[in-house]
């Protein structure tokens, strides 16, 4: 599943399909599967930000530690 949320536009087209069988309409299908897959992204990329902030990178916590040897 991380690698799909790295690449929206293609979970976007597999979501696309189950959800053209219950809607009936292509269009519909491919707008919410687009704002579907975008979302799982945008929440998948926080999720990583939130678990490694950019500010504290683990090269710089080992070369700190170093330093205080």
């Amino acid at each position: 599943m991380k690698q799909l949320a790295n690449k929206p536009l293609l979970l976007g087209l597999i979501l696309t399909l189950p959800l053209w069988i219950i809607s009936g309409n292509v269009v519909v299908a491919l707008c919410v599967g687009l704002l579907v897959s975008f979302l799982i992204a945008m929440l998948h990329s926080l999720h990583v930000l939130k678990r490694n902030p950019p500010g504290h990178d683990r090269a710089d916590d080992s070369s700190d530690q170093e330093g205080q040897r």
